[in-house]
């Protein structure tokens, strides 16, 4: 398990005000929290979300907590922190528990390559790295309040990283793109359904032919840190 500085605190979101905070009951006082998302977190009308929250690291930040993750079921935690992820993911890479790199004598974060940042140099093999929460594949229980959604799930900016990740083929002969879910996701390919999705998934069986690799890794949020669930290689499903 990789643990938390501090256990996370338990509350409810009351609202999500803006892209960048949501109001959160904790104990009998609603706080300002910072929401790590500032994209859509599937469907979800925040109001009565189970959550939890992180205390801020910092005495200049204009939150007190950073909310970590949700629960919609009942049953387990959904972990939203997409900033956390390339940590977790490094912390897992060093100690060697990905059988997608069983041995990761060098790492390097942020490798510059055409004019884009991607996540991780591996040994020399560069791997990105994404977080899908546009969806989320746990059913809400009733309770909770959804809209309808029409905006395209992908964007410019992951467009903009795949290719830069696809254009180290030709020299590495391989490349990795890890979509991490910090809850038990069912295997993830995309939905077929969106356009923009789907020009995104066309570019990535194009790159299995040359030596792209798509993972999947799955982890479990705890009050006390994260836990490895699995990690399993998904290109044939792609």
């Amino acid at each position: 398990m990789s643990q938390f500085e501090q256990p996370l605190r338990e509350g409810t979101i009351v609202k999500r005000r803006n892209r960048f905070v949501m109001d959160v009951l904790l104990d009998d006082e609603v706080v300002a929290c910072h929401c790590p998302v500032t994209g859509r977190i599937g469907d979800l009308v925040f109001h009565g979300v189970p959550c939890l929250v992180s205390p801020a690291d910092g005495t200049n930040r204009a939150t007190r907590f950073t909310v970590e993750a949700i629960s919609i079921d009942d049953t387990q935690w959904i972990g939203i922190h997409q900033g956390r992820v390339n940590d977790w993911v490094a912390h897992l890479l060093s100690l060697n528990a990905l059988p997608v790199f069983s041995s990761s004598e060098r790492i390097e974060r942020e490798p510059l390559v055409a004019r884009s940042r991607l996540d991780f140099k591996v040994d020399g093999l560069y791997m990105e790295v994404k977080m899908p929460l546009t969806e989320l594949f746990v059913t809400p229980l009733p309770r909770f309040e959804r809209r309808a959604v029409t905006r395209p799930v992908e964007t410019e900016r992951l467009i903009r990283h795949l290719e830069a990740l696809i254009a180290t083929l030709p020299e590495a002969g391989r490349a990795v793109l890890l979509y991490v879910f910090l809850y038990d996701a069912p295997v993830f390919t995309g939905n077929p359904n969106r356009r923009h999705d789907a020009l995104i998934r066309q570019l990535i069986r194009e790159a299995i032919r040359n030596g792209l690799e798509v993972w999947q890794v799955n982890g479990r949020v705890s009050p006390d840190g994260i836990t490895l669930l699995r990690c399993f290689e998904t290109t044939a499903s792609q």
